[in-house]
Order: C-alpha cells, then structure tokens, then sequence
C-alpha cells in the first residue's frame, strides 16, 4: 500500500511541477528561462567539453582498435600466404 501511495505522490509532484514550469514570465515561460540558464552556465558548458574530449577519447580507442585488429590479421594472411607457398 504505501508503494502505490508514494507513486500517486510523485505523480501528483510531478504533475505540479510540470503546470508550474509553464507559467509565463515576461515573454518565455518559467520552463524555457530554465533551460537557457542551464545552457549558458559555466559548469554545463564544462560538462559538455568533458562529454566531447570523452567522445573523442573513445573514437580514438576504437580507431587504434579497429587498426590494430586489422594490421593483426594482415600480418596472419601474409603468415599462411608464406607457408603454403602462394
């Protein structure tokens, strides 16, 4: 029972904060005075240059993966290719 009356509170919440967050300040909603806050702060702009030297990082591991796997099996075709005399 009380996990049903703590889903129906954070519903109730929810529902709230969502009605809150679409009332008009000035010209924008309170929703949207969020949002460009959140964009234009220094410590999302510090997390989205984290999130690109990470997403660079792991294109890098995979390119270095991906040719070194390859070179691998190169090196094993070259390997058959000399022992069967072709």
């Amino acid at each position: 029972m009380s996990e049903i009356l703590f889903v129906v509170k954070c519903l109730v919440l929810t529902v709230l904060l969502t009605v809150f967050m679409q009332v008009k300040v000035g010209s924008a909603s309170i929703e949207a005075y969020s949002q460009n806050w959140l964009q234009r702060s220094s410590v999302s702009i510090y997390i989205q240059s984290v999130a690109a030297g990470g997403a660079l990082a792991l294109k890098n591991l995979f390119y270095s993966v991906k040719s070194g796997a390859t070179d691998t099996a190169a090196s094993f075709r070259d390997g058959v290719k000399a022992q069967t005399g072709r």
